[in-house]
């Protein structure tokens, strides 16, 4: 236990054991609060007060008054029930005066060490930081995902107040800690800073002279150019903690008695909400998470803890300079025991909703309010369109031309306007369109034009095709002209050989540097080609922060790395629907972008590592395949080679324990690929290892950047900018990071195939698929690689980063979801249902009208299918109950389409339903085709009671 700060406080930890602990033998075995018996105890009072710094005691009398007369107990316990741990903490004060004290923590370390060595063992925890109903959950990250959660053993005496970084020095490894007490460090958090770094270090400020001028935190910055500005604003973010910050007031003689229960969940993450319920806690499960817009109501369902009921419901004013609310209305209790509380917002933001019970505990459950998130995706376009674009003129010698540039959106000082552009960077692929920040901006741009395609946008993707990924601007390039992409024209010059031909080059941006090998120093005045003012050239030989990669020509020229090739494939693969599914004016005709992403494709090989966003080579196949079937021999070929490279990789995957590498021995990237791939051959048993082993990272939590955040390290580092907690040993955790985006892929796609496992995947997958749109700014459209979770941050990192990948994954799966829960009943996941008489057969139905940004995917669980539209908006889905399905598109397709096309798949096998074809209309390319805005999908339930839906 600690406490900690600066002055007035004193800090005393027991990290340093600088004096023994004093074994009370006595205690053990004597009864313990609550009807517990205690196993052990000991008497950590020295341990604490030899800690403190001798002059911190003889510069303040009442600290040395204080310590002196402190005496801290700590105990376990086996709880009165048998199937709990309990850790209690009890502190007396033995001295004359009072004692404040201003902030409590227990330390909550992960298992040491780091994949893939002892992967077996490696244990992560995340928390949701609720305050009496707080917890915080471990889990095994592969077997069998072993599920241990932690929650206050006293609701009083032991809220979940802080999660908090221990900065202090740990001697190797990260560990947080549960703060029951917390006003002390939240005063520094308002400050962006947290004890012992409260001030930017010397040597930091002699590396880099731009950081010793009138630095405003301790943390520097990956431009170099200035230390991180003070983000924290009165009233929000780091200035605003999860849960309101208090302090410890001991009187004389008295004995606050601190105490936490640990206890295993049955059989892990997908158990850990009746494991809660079990230990005395509320369970919250949000309807369609914890970011919602006006335009998108929500529900959260409460279950209260044994013995009490619900009482209140309300949302905390606006504070700062969000301006959300949430409009709370209690509904009756369900069968299941659940309470519904109808949501509805307004505004822009954070907004905390508190739930009252009648036991006097509060729950709290942390929300976030975008605009409509339709809305959301158009500022992400227009954004990339016309904001971060680089213009085709712009003189550029590299040839970046024409292409999604990176984007800094902090406030520069001596401009007052975003820093913009980022053409300068120490990290080369990050200003070089390749890798995942720099490819990761043209594959936003991909993403969003796939799923809502305008005619401006996709201009942009046809001239990045053209002009950089394909092609070259000796107009305004300097030779040696080089597209991204080794084209089939350089080998037929003799430019390139023909084992490069489609390669994807691994930067555009190089750096001219002189020593062994491609080592510093390194000009900061030319390319050996023509001059360049490279800002950034000092940190190739004095990195800080993390790797600088200030590639030179020779390594911008290698194409083996194959992470580099999805974020390609993607623009080839959008301007193919585009060109083949709508009237949307394009360059080349459909059969060229195909082509182009299917040789493109083959370039992946049969790598035993799963590539971010390469769920793209499984769209790119269908296509192949689809084509060659309609009598296309070309494509047919190619799709028959990749569909043989892919299925090499996946019998491997299929047969190797914990294929989860990348560049590093483990990471949590390639899980997409591994699922997507067996879930594509048919196995699921190999696919359903690595879906459980996704829960392990990606949480359900009533905090809105842990529900499917997944987490993220080294990222910032590598693609963003603030460098929050350099030299303190900790990893900067960032949640909706792309790696949030990316990890529902397999999520939400196990789940469609299995609703009868219930909905937890689809809410777990949901929390990510929303938040990748807070990223997004909702004034410029500008977006950010991650959001900074530490208590001390609390903000969005300004870089662009390599967010585009997320987007991918929000922009492919995102749709509307018509549920029939067990316990919660009918639930519709971005989208509103309204249920319906005189449906077919004389039965009841239900109307679903979707929210989410593109209005082109929606599942009906209780069929199983799987209903996506390749060309047109849907406006409405009316589901009868019994035998139809009518879809109804909105006007604007009229303008986008010659035809709408209409794709159904049925996902489920455990749900009734089949011969699901649209009344009237050919199938065509795997889809239906028809100049109508209504089509009516038919199919049968076999003589199968019907399928269940929304009671009037």
């Amino acid at each position: 236990g600690g406490g900690g700060g600066a002055t007035p406080w004193l800090a005393l930890s027991t990290i340093a054991l600088a004096a023994p602990a004093t074994p009370l033998v006595a205690a053990a075995g004597a009864p313990a609060p609550g009807g517990g018996t205690v196993l052990a105890a000991q008497e950590v009072s020295a341990m604490l007060k030899a800690s403190a710094p001798a002059d911190a005691l003889s510069l303040n009398s009442a600290n040395s008054a204080a310590a002196a007369g402190l005496r801290v107990v700590r105990s376990y316990e086996r709880s009165a029930d048998g199937a709990a741990l309990v850790l209690r903490f009890n502190l007396t004060n033995g001295g004359r005066s009072p004692v404040e004290v201003g902030a409590v923590g227990l330390a909550m370390p992960e298992s040491p060490g780091h994949p893939p060595a002892g992967i077996e063992s490696v244990v992560w925890n995340d928390a949701h930081v609720g305050g009496a109903h707080g917890w915080v959950e471990f889990v095994r990250v592969v077997g069998d995902e072993a599920t241990l959660l932690v929650t206050p053993a006293d609701r009083i005496s032991s809220p979940l107040e802080a999660w908090r970084p221990m900065m202090e020095d740990l001697g190797g490894g990260d560990a947080y800690e549960w703060v029951v007490a917390s006003a002390a460090w939240a005063a520094e958090w308002a400050n962006n800073t947290q004890w012992p770094h409260l001030a930017m270090s010397d040597s930091l400020k002699q590396q880099y002279p731009p950081f010793a001028t009138d630095p405003e935190t301790p943390w520097p910055t990956t431009d170099g150019k200035r230390a991180m500005p003070r983000l924290a604003a009165s009233g929000g973010g780091a200035a605003r903690p999860w849960v309101d910050p208090t302090t410890l007031l001991l009187r004389p003689g008295e004995t606050s008695s601190i105490a936490l229960r640990l206890q295993l969940a049955e059989a892990g993450p997908r158990t850990r909400d009746a494991a809660l319920a079990k230990m005395g806690s509320a369970v919250l499960r949000a309807v369609p998470g914890y970011v919602l817009s006006p335009h998108l109501p929500g529900t959260l369902f409460i279950q209260p803890p044994a013995g009490a009921t619900v009482s209140t419901a309300r949302a905390d004013p606006p504070s700062g300079a969000d301006t959300a609310t949430l409009d709370a209305t209690l509904r009756a209790p369900l069968p299941s025991g659940f309470v519904p509380v109808r949501l509805t917002a307004a505004g822009y933001g954070e907004v905390r909703l508190r739930v009252g019970f009648s036991d006097g505990s509060e729950a709290l459950a942390h929300y976030y309010i975008l605009p409509p998130f339709e809305r959301q995706v158009a500022a992400l376009g227009a954004h990339l369109a016309d904001v971060a674009w680089l213009p085709r003129e712009y003189p550029d010698p590299f040839g970046r031309s024409a292409s999604v540039m990176p984007w800094d959106r902090s406030i520069c000082p001596y401009s007052g306007e975003p820093c913009g552009h980022v053409l300068n960077d120490a990290r080369a692929y990050d200003a070089g369109l390749s890798d995942d920040a720099g490819g990761g901006n043209p594959l936003c741009l991909a993403a969003k034009v796939r799923a809502a395609p305008t005619a401006h946008e996709a201009s942009r993707v046809d001239e990045y095709i053209r002009w950089t990924l394909y092609g070259v601007k000796p107009d305004t390039a300097s030779p040696p002209l080089k597209s991204l992409q080794i084209r089939e024209e350089e080998v037929a010059a003799g430019e390139a050989d023909a084992e490069s031909v489609d390669g994807v080059r691994m930067t555009m941006f190089y750096y001219n540097c002189s020593g062994p090998k491609g080592a510093p120093p390194c000009s900061d005045a030319s390319s050996g080609h023509f001059a360049w003012r490279y800002s950034e050239a000092d940190k190739c030989h004095k990195p800080f922060g993390g790797p600088t990669w200030c590639m030179t020509e020779t390594m911008a020229n290698a194409t083996y790395r194959g992470f580099n090739y999805p974020h390609q494939i993607s623009s080839y693969w959008a301007m193919y629907h585009v060109a083949r599914h709508t009237t949307l004016p394009t360059l080349r005709d459909w059969h060229w972008y195909l082509y182009r992403a299917g040789k493109t494709a083959l370039k992946l090989g049969t790598s035993n590592v799963g590539f971010m966003d390469g769920t793209v080579a499984r769209e790119v196949l269908a296509a192949l395949l689809l084509e060659g079937d309609a009598g296309n021999t070309t494509l047919a070929a190619i799709g028959a080679q990749l569909r043989g490279q892919m299925q090499r990789r996946q019998q491997r995957w299929a047969v190797t324990p914990h294929p989860y590498g990348s560049e590093f021995g483990f990471d949590t990237t390639g899980q997409e690929e591994v699922v997507v791939w067996n879930l594509y051959f048919g196995n699921e048993t190999a696919a359903k290892l690595t879906v459980d082993h996704v829960l392990s990272y990606m949480r359900s939590s009533p905090t809105w950047p842990y529900h499917g955040g997944a987490r993220s390290w080294g990222d910032v580092g590598n693609n963003g900018k603030y460098l929050a907690t350099f030299g303190t040993g900790v990893q900067d955790r960032g949640q909706m990071h792309y790696r949030a985006g990316l990890n529902m892929i397999p999520l939400i796609e196990w789940y469609r195939r299995h609703p009868e496992e219930g909905a937890f995947l689809l809410e777990v997958a949901m929390g990510a698929m929303a938040g990748q749109l807070v990223n997004i700014d909702p004034a410029t459209g500008a977006t950010s690689m991650m959001y900074h979770a530490s208590p001390h941050m609390r903000a969005f990192d300004p870089h662009s980063g390599d967010y585009g990948l997320g987007f991918f994954g929000n922009a492919l799966e995102a749709g509307a979801y018509y549920v029939v829960d067990a316990a919660l009943g009918p639930l519709c996941f971005l989208c509103v249902a309204t249920p319906q008489e005189g449906g077919g057969g004389g039965g009841g139905g239900v109307a679903i009208e979707p929210r989410d940004a593109y209005r082109i995917s929606a599942y009906l669980e209780p069929l199983g299918l799987y209903v996506q539209s390749e060309c047109g908006r849907f406006s409405r889905l009316a589901y009868d109950g019994r035998q139809s399905v009518q879809v109804e598109f909105d006007a604007g397709s009229a303008q986008l389409c010659a035809v709408q096309r209409l794709k159904l798949t049925k996902q489920a096998l455990q749900r009734p339903g089949t011969g699901f074809a649209v009344r009237g209309a050919p199938l065509v390319r795997g889809a239906y085709e028809s100049a109508s805005l209504t089509m009516l999908v038919t199919f049968s339930l076999e003589g199968a009671a019907a399928a269940p839906v929304a009671a009037a």
